[in-house]
């Protein structure tokens, strides 16, 4: 998500700009890209989080992500970036830590996450507690 910036919009610009010919569509986004990057940026993180996240889910131990992925799944709960997929990789995780997160998560009024995103990680949470064990 980091990866989607200012200076990748201009590099994209400037790529586009020295290719030799554009068509009238690609034109206009080169003349209006501010505009429309910044309205696609929220889609594109959304877009990269969800599918990184529903990969990492597919791994037969997702747990081995934890010292990286744990955070940043909370992170994009708390931001609504992708949040859907990061609360089923921590419920896939299934380890105390993941359920610290999901905990947190599921908080609200006041906490991290939205009010769906809480009832997610709650959902999360006690489909965690019914099975014992990971989803």
């Amino acid at each position: 998500m980091s990866q989607v910036t200012w200076a990748g919009v201009d590099e994209l610009v400037r790529a586009w700009r020295d290719r030799p010919q554009l068509y009238p569509l690609q034109r206009h986004v080169v003349r209006h890209v501010e505009a429309a990057m910044l309205a696609m940026i929220p889609s594109l993180r959304d877009d990269i989080a969800d599918s990184a996240f529903r990969w990492l889910a597919l791994d037969p131990d997702p747990g081995r992500f934890a010292d990286w992925a744990m955070g940043l799944a909370e992170r994009c709960v708390t931001e609504d970036i992708g949040a859907d997929p990061a609360i089923e990789l921590l419920g896939a995780m299934g380890s105390p830590e993941a359920r610290a997160a999901l905990e947190r998560l599921s908080v609200k009024p006041g906490g991290p996450a939205s009010w769906a995103n809480a009832e997610a990680a709650q959902s999360t949470l006690f489909d965690l507690g019914n099975d014992g064990t990971s989803l």
